[in-house]
């Protein structure tokens, strides 16, 4: 039978279509840049069936880019024979943070809007194979740290992240590089009139517990590609801009070896290519080239016996626990299990944890609690990788 294109003749071809996922209360109009409800571009794979699942990826959109950028920029073509379904959600230029705003942790919620309503979406409305090695979170720049930042949020969903040229260590300059992150998200001309709206105080515990590199352990059993540019020009880009040029050597790349000897550290498996290139649309399609030859549906661990986990969220999703606090969490709280025991930090507040079968824990903190035992079943999102029975 004749191959043309990656399908089968007479099949169709990969196609994106274009679809409107809300944000409830999550990210306000003022935050989007055009007069509609926030998209999705998803590209389904060539001879697509929707009566057969596929694998999942998520590709995040850089600073000053959205949800359509990467099909406009010829970024999605290496995707097309790659049998998945591929999403680019809309990210704005929001650095995938529900924003500090003095301590009003929304306004807008990106990082809610990603977890809580994307991907639920996604997976309600597409056929999707439910191991976690065949979901994968990947970003360019912004999205880059997006994917590395997000993929710790939610490790018991994404067998493998990648971040490309990515922005990893927000905290690389302090006080100077957060005020620039604000002005790049025009956080003022929006109305935000907070000193630094993201983060909160550039040092502080906010700001820490959205940085990557300071969380890398959030990886661990998980597979992390990662790659960067020289800043020097590259036989894609020969005649890359100053700005391009600048951005990868002076930012990008140092942040990326701090980010790399993090997850070394960390104990974190991570294959790290360090490439000619600069912060050009040329380059990001070697490392898109790049990281598809590395594979992102490998086989990798859906059950470990123990893992660490820090976080600054209110509530979210460990493996197969929910964890929710009382009120947000004034400090960065490690959730660490070793067998049956949840060993929970200081956080500020009282916290609920519920396992997949639906039993619940309500514990102070800091606080050591015993789990139920766990029967595996198939994992599949939003239910648990796992389910514990009540009974001890």
């Amino acid at each position: 039978m004749a191959v043309l294109g990656g399908c089968a003749s007479g099949s169709p071809p990969a196609q994106i279509d274009t679809i409107t996922i809300p944000a409830p209360r999550q990210v306000g109009q003022a935050w989007l840049d055009y007069l509609a409800p926030p998209r999705a571009n998803v590209l389904l794979p060539a001879g697509y069936d929707p009566h057969r699942r596929y694998p999942l990826v998520v590709f995040l959109n850089g600073l000053d880019l959205n949800y359509s950028s990467y099909a406009r920029f010829g970024l999605t073509q290496p995707f097309d024979d790659l049998g998945a379904i591929v999403v680019m959600p809309e990210g704005g230029n929001g650095w995938y943070t529900d924003w500090w705003n003095n301590g009003l942790r929304a306004d807008p919620s990106w990082e809610s809007y990603e977890l809580d309503t994307v991907i639920p979406t996604i997976l309600a409305d597409y056929p999707i194979l439910p191991q976690r090695r065949y979901h994968a979170l990947i970003g360019i720049s912004m999205g880059g740290l997006g994917a590395a930042y997000l993929g710790g949020r939610l490790p018991g969903f994404f067998g493998s992240v990648a971040t490309l040229s990515g922005f990893v260590d927000p905290q690389y300059n302090g006080v100077t590089l957060q005020a620039q992150m604000s002005a790049d998200a025009e956080a003022v001309a929006n109305g935000d009139r907070d000193l630094y709206p993201i983060y909160g105080p550039p040092e502080g515990f906010y700001a820490r517990g959205h940085n990557p590199l300071l969380l890398a352990k959030n990886l661990d059993h998980t597979r992390v590609f990662e790659s960067t540019g020289t800043g020097v020009a590259s036989r894609a880009t020969p005649r890359p801009s100053r700005a391009s040029t600048k951005e990868e050597a002076t930012v990008i790349r140092p942040m990326n070896v701090r980010y790399h000897r993090a997850l070394v550290a960390a104990g974190v498996g991570v294959t790290y290519q360090v490439h000619a290139g600069t912060h050009s649309t040329g380059d990001f399609l070697t490392e898109i080239n790049s990281m598809l030859a590395w594979g992102l549906f490998k086989p990798v661990v859906s059950d470990p016996a123990s893992w660490t986990n820090e976080t600054v969220a209110t509530s979210g999703q460990l493996w197969d626990l929910d964890y929710r606090f009382s009120s947000p969490p004034t400090q960065v709280v490690r959730f660490r299990q070793s067998g049956t025991s949840l060993a929970i930090s200081a956080a500020g507040s009282d916290v609920t944890i519920t396992t997949g079968a639906g039993c619940t824990i309500r514990t102070t903190t800091p606080a050591t609690v015993q789990l139920p035992s766990r029967a595996l079943v198939s994992p599949r999102w939003p239910q648990s990788v796992g389910r514990r029975s009540c009974r001890q």
